[in-house]
């Protein structure tokens, strides 16, 4: 089934990657369409790695959509020190684990231990989407400020360039509030572009412990600063057809009142934004 940007995803990385029954639970409660999950999480889970078709029946069941999986980190510059790459999966497991899933699309990070060109970015992606390509796969690369590409108009270029088909962009909203960039920015580039989309908001001031508060400390969309109707309205004027993924981290709130309850949550406070 095909979606669409008037439908919500439920990424498992918003709910600390729950046990299977327990994120469809969650997704149910919440209206949500599909899920996202995250690779490394359930494939370290030796249950869940050695019946991956099990995974999939118990979503598919709940007429749940398994759109993505987030994600892979790439090294694109020398002194490659090999994978793993922080807590993620190494890429060929992730391809394995998308073929037994039946996923549309994979999100693609791109590592590098010193500045990156664009040039090497782009070569970089293409690879990337090239190997995606053999399973049927939409890559979106994932930008932010820390990174090349760093913001909206860097990361169509890196895209551009690398003139893949199946190769585009994934806007988070966090990163582009906290990046050089703006919303803006967008209305640049064509609708068909942006294959994957992440909503969440921030506070006025910038988390003094950043990276940390960018995997652990979000807010609920329009709970924050972020121009989060300036983003959707330039995502609508383009022509946009991604879904929209949920990713309002907060390991507390989740420890606090449970993954089902938080995912609702979720989808309530970005349905009210939607209107």
């Amino acid at each position: 089934m095909s979606l669409g940007p008037n439908d919500l995803l439920l990424s498992s990385g918003t709910l600390n990657n729950p046990p299977p029954a327990e994120l469809v639970r969650a997704a149910l409660a919440g209206g949500y369409a599909g899920v996202v999950l995250w690779p490394g999480a359930y494939l370290a889970r030796e249950e869940i790695a050695s019946d991956l078709a099990s995974l999939r029946r118990r979503i598919e069941d709940g007429g749940l959509v398994l759109h993505d999986l987030d994600a892979i980190i790439v090294w694109a510059g020398p002194d490659d020190p090999g994978p793993p790459y922080y807590e993620e999966a190494e890429e060929h497991k992730t391809y394995a684990m998308a073929d037994a899933l039946g996923v549309h699309g994979v999100t693609v990070i791109l590592h590098s231990r010193d500045a990156l060109s664009e040039d090497a970015a782009s070569e970089a992606f293409a690879g990337t989407c090239d190997r995606a390509a053999e399973h049927g796969l939409t890559v979106h690369l994932e930008f932010s400020r820390a990174r090349t590409p760093g913001d909206i108009e860097s990361a169509a270029r890196v895209v551009g360039a690398a003139g893949r088909s199946n190769g585009g962009l994934m806007v988070d909203a966090w990163h582009v509030h906290w990046g050089p960039g703006e919303f803006a920015d967008l209305l640049s580039i064509p609708g068909e572009l942006v294959t994957g989309v992440q909503l969440c908001d921030a506070p006025a001031v910038e988390p003094a412990e950043y990276g940390n508060a960018t995997r652990h400390h979000r807010l609920l969309p329009g709970a924050g600063v972020v121009k989060l109707d300036e983003m959707l309205g330039a995502l609508d004027a383009i022509g946009c057809q991604a879904p929209r993924c949920i990713e309002a981290f907060h390991t507390e709130r989740v420890e606090q009142i449970g993954a089902v309850a938080y995912a609702c949550e979720m989808a309530d406070a970005t349905r009210r934004l939607l209107g």
